[in-house]
This record gives structure tokens, C-alpha cells and sequence, in this order.
């Protein structure tokens, strides 16, 4: 390329030359085509300098690399994503809780007539696992197991999402109290506390003894009756006796072998003389007011201390 470039410029500037040298042939002289030829020369140098750095360009140009085109890949059809519905979000379900305000019982079931199983302390949290019908109860979980707080005095977190517990315990049965038992009213307005003693006596057969109220003091005007074959006589006690004492000599000597005798305190009758002088004879009531005290003599005896206490 460079030398043909060179040959076109060559020719041309000749040609711009040669035609007015041709036209001055006739008067041209050694010297004036010297100077010619030497100005032709210092052009086509210029030239040539002016080429050699128009190469110098064109080889930077070219030593520059040229981006290589690349090939586009064919855009592929993007598929177009189906909408699907959405889902209408939901509330998000908190587990409803209890907040303990103060101390209190943890109770077996909803009611005070249950047992307490425990104590739930100011501040601790328990999740609910449910309520009693009346909702005045909630079902916890307390230490591993079910229990129950008073609602009043607890806070609730979502009570809303409580269900009412599925079992709930029967209460144990509440015992009746049994009524203490009363002794049943004694048998006799008086109790036989003493049977005394009865040491033998030849002389006389007699029976002395003695009447006491609830304290232990001696008591007068308390009707005995001794029987033996059947009714004998009444007396009181402290009757023309010393305070509280009774006696019956009623055989006037020794009784006979084999008399059975009783002696009991009965309701005083109307011909009793607290005197003693004057015993009854009055047999119309001898209901006993105490138990009896018997003995079947096989030897005269005299009796002492046989002793009657008031109920």
C-alpha cells in the first residue's frame, strides 16, 4: 500500500513538472534543472517524512485491538409465573396465660372444697389449659400436672381462646360431722359407788352408809329403802343421823341365815320424817332411783359405808 501511494505521488508531482519544464526546454540551462531537481528532491523528501509519519499513526491505529463481535444469544421466552391466591393471613394464637397478682392456693379443682395441691407465688406465669363452666376458674399447669387458681385474683392473657376443661375432678366427698356422742342419760338419779364393807357381828345385823351429790359432798334428805321378804322400811339420809348418813337395823338381833336384803335410793314418800323420827311405810313408789345393793347373809353382819353418788 505504501508503495503504491509512493508511485501515485511521484507521478503526479511530475506531471505538475514535467509540463512546464517541457515548455521552458528551449531556454533550460544545466544549472536551473540542477536547482529543480534539487528542489524536487527536498519536496519528495518532505513528503516522504510526512508519510513515514502518517505510518507511524496508521501502525498505532492498527496495533490497536479491534473488539472482536461477539454472538448475541436469542433471547428465550421468560415463562410467565401463574399467579397463585393468596392466603388470607390469620390472627396469630398466643397460648393464654395467667399472671399470679399475690400469693394464693393452688387448688385440685374449680371450688374451695377442693384440696390444696400447692401455692402459686406474686408475679409467676402459668399457661392455661382451661375453665370451669362458670368461668369463675382457670385450669393451669402447675408443677407437671393440673391445677386450679381463682380467677378474680389472677390477670389473663387472650381469656377469649379458653375452652371450657374437658374433665373436671369431683370434689371429695365433704364428711359429715358425726355428732360427738352423748353417754346416755344414766339409768338412776344415782349410781351405787361404794359397797362397803361387812364384817361379821353376832349381836346385831345392820347396814349404814352414806349419800353424795355430783361433788362429793354428803347429801341429806336422800330416801333409802332396804327390802328383804318383800318391802321393810324407807329412811333419809342425815335424818336424825350425822350429815349425809343412813342405817337400818331392821332384825332387832342377828338376821337369819340365808336373808336376802336389798337397798336402793327411791323418791322419798310422803310419811318420811327428816328428824328420823318417823320412818315410812309408804310402798306405793319404790321405782329405784340407783342400782341395788344386795347380799344374801349366812352370818349376822354388820355393813358399813355402803355408798350412793349423785349422777
Amino acid at each position: 500500500m505504501k508503495k503504491t501511494f509512493l508511485i501515485l505521488l511521484i507521478a503526479v508531482l511530475l506531471a505538475g513538472f514535467g509540463a512546464p519544464l517541457y515548455a521552458q526546454s528551449a531556454t533550460l540551462t544545466l544549472e536551473s534543472l540542477a536547482e529543480k531537481v534539487e528542489a524536487m528532491v527536498e519536496l519528495v523528501t518532505s513528503l516522504s517524512d510526512r508519510m513515514n509519519d502518517f505510518e507511524v499513526r496508521l501502525a498505532a491505529l492498527e496495533a490497536t485491538d479491534t473488539p472482536t463481535a461477539t454472538s448475541t444469544p436469542a433471547p428465550t421466552d421468560t415463562p410467565t409465573p401463574i399467579p397463585t391466591s393468596t392466603p388470607t393471613p390469620t390472627a396469630t394464637s398466643t397460648s393464654p396465660t395467667v399472671s399470679i397478682n399475690r400469693t394464693m392456693n393452688v387448688r385440685a379443682g374449680p371450688g374451695t372444697n377442693y384440696s390444696v395441691i400447692g401455692q402459686a407465688t406474686a408475679g409467676a406465669e402459668y399457661p392455661i389449659s382451661g375453665k370451669n363452666p362458670a368461668g369463675g376458674w382457670w385450669q393451669i399447669i402447675y408443677g407437671g400436672q393440673y391445677g386450679w387458681v381463682y380467677a378474680p385474683l389472677v390477670t389473663a392473657t387472650n381469656p377469649e381462646l379458653v375452652q371450657i376443661a374437658p374433665a373436671i375432678p369431683t370434689p371429695a366427698a365433704t364428711p359429715v360431722p358425726t355428732a360427738t356422742p352423748v353417754p346416755p342419760p344414766p339409768a338412776h338419779a344415782f349410781s351405787l359407788v361404794n359397797s362397803g364393807s361387812c364384817p361379821g357381828n353376832d349381836q346385831q345385823t345392820f347396814f349404814e352408809g352414806l349419800v353424795h351429790d355430783r361433788n362429793n359432798n354428803v347429801l341429806n334428805n336422800v330416801c333409802v329403802h332396804i327390802a328383804f321378804n318383800g318391802p321393810r322400811n324407807t329412811k333419809c339420809s342425815g335424818c336424825g343421823k350425822p350429815t349425809g348418813k343412813w342405817g337400818f337395823s331392821p332384825f332387832g338381833g342377828p338376821a337369819s341365815s340365808g336373808t336376802f336384803v336389798e337397798i336402793w335410793v327411791v323418791n322419798c314418800p310422803a310419811g318420811v320424817n327428816t328428824d328420823g323420827s318417823h320412818n315410812s311405810k309408804d310402798f306405793s313408789n319404790l321405782t329405784p332411783l340407783s342400782p341395788k345393793w344386795s347380799m344374801s347373809i349366812s352370818n349376822s353382819v354388820g355393813c358399813n359405808n355402803i355408798t350412793f353418788k349423785q349422777n
